[in-house]
Formats: structure tokens, C-alpha cells, sequence
């Protein structure tokens, strides 16, 4: 098996058909794609049952286990040379595939990373990551600043992963930030595939999107991921600045003020506590008249009460 794609669903059956369809019409062969069914209550179920493919692995969960239970249960259960994995309200182009694979191939690469879609409400905006020639953090340590550490625009070796024990996590949100920044971390060869390749779509239920208390569990995942760099990338405080002060400005759309302001200080106090210097990183120099804004408390708590209004 040279591919396994590993697709978690809950309660995206407005979505699913698109997916499973846009995965089915790869111009490739020779790979699997593993939908993990989180005991979802909508028709996702029949949706998926609604296939009759030998591509599709169907695995259904008795119980809501949480995508990152899903993604490595899809690991545990992938026979591919390599792993992808999809969001389940999210699609890809036929050469998805094929693409990566070429370049994992013929680079011998760990992990494979391409361009990727916006969509939201149909509209489609392009995002061009910066372009590099295969590397890796010893190489580039700034990396880490310059690539999402979402799961779904890359490509991974199964070796890599199984080997170092690269997991994601369980409990917390934002699972994923341990699991890409960790790859990140041991691959010795790192690629880029310079086209747009995936087709990320935006809406209210979406991750991305959704702010309730669990946005707290981002500190645990700094912390997740500062164990595994052990302080050895001197880039990985300038990942830190720009993460913690990309969520104190998405309080703005915290339903709850008290939880906003309550996130806020926190934030500030946990860039404190770890001796981060976030007022002199260059993630602020590059901001300009924003910078000024992100890395003042108090001007941070004023611009979300006068954007919710």
C-alpha cells in the first residue's frame, strides 16, 4: 500500500459527500482511505455506507472518542508507505496524491508539504506558504514560523512516526500542534510541492472557528510542544508569540466576555512566566501598527469589548 488517508467524521454530513468524492478521484493508485465515524448522530453514517468501494475502510466508533482518538486509531490501522489526513468538511484536488507521493518519492522525503484553499461561503482564497528546497530544521530552524501546524495539507512517512512515537493528542483541543510541530522536529528531509492542493472550508461549526472554553487548552500544547524541542530551536519562542497573540485577538469572538478577558491575562502571564521577550520578537516588528496593539494587554482587552460591540 503506497498511501493510507485517514478521515475522521462528526456531524459533517453536509459535507461528506464532497470529500469521500474528491478522494475517490485521485489520478493515483494503490491506497486506502480509513473514515473513522466518532458515533456521529447525524446521516453521516449513511452517507458513508452509501459507497461501495474497496478504497474505503470503515471503522465506526461506539462512543464520541474526539478527532485526535481518531487520527491515531487511523495510524494504528493504515497500511501505507505513507499517511495523510483529511478533515471530513474539507475536499482535495484529483492530484493531491499523486503529487506528494511524487515528491516524498523522489526526494526521499519524511514529509511533504503543499499550498492550500480558503473556502468560505464558496469563495476560494489561495494560500501560498513560503517556498523552499528539501531541508529541515537544522537547516532552516525557522520552519517552524513559516509553516501551519495543521495535519492536512502534508504528507508523512509512517516509519517517521511509528518510530518516534509521534502522536496527537487526546484530551486536549488543538491536538495537531504537537503532532505536525513533532514531525517537523525529527524528519530529516522536509519538502515543498508548490501548487494548491487542498480546499480547507471555513463555517460556523468548524475548529477554526468555534471559541468556548477549550481555547485554554492552547497553553498545554505550547507546553506539549516545548517538551519535545527541549528549548533547541531558537525560533520556537517567535511560533509561541505569534500563536498566543493570534488567539488573544480571536477573543473578539468569544460569546463569553468574562472568558475572553480571563484568556487575555493568561496568555500575557504565561508569556511571563516562560521568559518569552514577545514585546522585541519579530513576529511584533513585522506587524507594524498591529503589533503595537497585540502586545499591549489593555489595548488588547479594548479592541475585542469594541469589536463585540
Amino acid at each position: 500500500m503506497k498511501v493510507s488517508i485517514v478521515v475522521p467524521v462528526y456531524n459533517t454530513g453536509k459535507y461528506l459527500k464532497k470529500c469521500i468524492d474528491s478522494l475517490l478521484n485521485q489520478n493515483f493508485d494503490n491506497y486506502e482511505i480509513i473514515i473513522i465515524n466518532d458515533n456521529s448522530p447525524d446521516d453521516s453514517e449513511g452517507i458513508i455506507l452509501s459507497y461501495n468501494n474497496p478504497k474505503i475502510i470503515y471503522i465506526k466508533n461506539s462512543e464520541n472518542k474526539g478527532i485526535g482518538y481518531n487520527r491515531n486509531l487511523g495510524i494504528e490501522k493504515s497500511k501505507g508507505k505513507y499517511i495523510c489526513f483529511i478533515d471530513s468538511d474539507d475536499y482535495v484536488s484529483n492530484n493531491f496524491l499523486s503529487e506528494l507521493y511524487l515528491a516524498c518519492e523522489s526526494e526521499k522525503l519524511d514529509m511533504a508539504i503543499c499550498d492550500y484553499n480558503y473556502v468560505d461561503n464558496n469563495k476560494i482564497k489561495q494560500v501560498k506558504l513560503i517556498d523552499f528546497n528539501t531541508t529541515n530544521l537544522d537547516e532552516s530552524p525557522d520552519l517552524i514560523t513559516k509553516i501551519p501546524l495543521g495535519p492536512c495539507n502534508k504528507m508523512y512517512r509512517k516509519d517517521l512516526i511509528i518510530s518516534n512515537n509521534i502522536r496527537f493528542e487526546e484530551k486536549l483541543k488543538y491536538e495537531d500542534i504537537p503532532f505536525v510541530g513533532g514531525s517537523l522536529y525529527y524528519s530529516n528531509k522536509i519538502g515543498k510541492v508548490n501548487k494548491f492542493l487542498n480546499y480547507f472550508t471555513v463555517h460556523e461549526n468548524s475548529e477554526t472557528s468555534t471559541r468556548d472554553l477549550k481555547v485554554f487548552d492552547i497553553f498545554k500544547e505550547l507546553d506539549n510542544l516545548r517538551k519535545i524541542y527541549k528549548n533547541k530551536s531558537k525560533y520556537l519562542d517567535e511560533y509561541i508569540v505569534s500563536t498566543v497573540f493570534n488567539y488573544t485577538i480571536q477573543q473578539r469572538y468569544q460569546k463569553d466576555k468574562k472568558i475572553a478577558y480571563r484568556f487575555i491575562e493568561m496568555a500575557f502571564k504565561y508569556l511571563k512566566d516562560n521568559d518569552i521577550d514577545y514585546k522585541n520578537s519579530n513576529y511584533i516588528k513585522s506587524r507594524g501598527l498591529k503589533g503595537i496593539l497585540e502586545k499591549n494587554k489593555l489595548l488588547t482587552k479594548i479592541y475585542c469589548f469594541i469589536y463585540r460591540k
